[in-house]
C-alpha cells in the first residue's frame, strides 16, 4: 500500500516539475519574441521600415524554428496566428506602408502574448 502511495507521489512530483519547466520555456520564448516585436514597432514609428523588415524576417525565421517545439505544448491555432501576423507585417513593410505595418505589428504583439496566456496554468485555462 505504501509503495503505491510513494509511486503516486513521485509521479505527481515529476509531472509538476515537467509542467514548471514547460511554463518557463514557453514564457522565455514569448518574452524574447515580444521584446523583439517592440523593437520592430519602435523602428516603424521611427520610419525605419527597411530595418524593421529585416528584423521582422529574422524574428519570423526564429519563430518558425521554435514554433515546431511550441506546438507540442500549445494550441496550434495560437502559433499559427503568430505566423499569419508575421506574413502580413512583412508584406506591409515590404510595401513601405507604415500605417498598415503598425497595425500588423500590434496584432503580432497581441498574438505572441496570447500564446503564453492560452497555455498558462490558470484556473480559467484548466476549466
Amino acid at each position: 500500500m505504501y509503495r503505491k502511495i510513494i509511486i503516486m507521489c513521485v509521479t505527481l512530483a515529476i509531472l509538476a516539475i515537467l509542467s514548471a519547466v514547460e511554463q518557463i520555456a514557453v514564457r522565455r520564448i514569448t518574452d524574447e519574441a515580444l521584446s523583439n516585436t517592440k523593437t520592430i514597432i519602435a523602428d516603424i514609428r521611427g520610419k525605419q521600415l527597411l530595418q524593421a523588415a529585416q528584423k521582422a524576417k529574422a524574428l519570423d525565421e526564429q519563430w518558425d524554428r521554435r514554433a515546431r517545439w511550441l506546438e507540442m505544448m500549445v494550441d496550434h491555432g495560437s502559433t499559427d496566428d503568430v505566423r499569419y501576423a508575421f506574413s502580413r507585417l512583412i508584406a506591409a513593410l515590404e510595401e513601405e506602408d507604415s500605417a498598415t505595418a503598425m497595425v500588423y505589428a500590434c496584432e503580432l504583439e497581441g498574438s505572441i502574448e496570447h500564446v503564453y496566456e492560452r497555455q498558462a496554468l490558470t484556473a480559467e485555462n484548466i476549466l
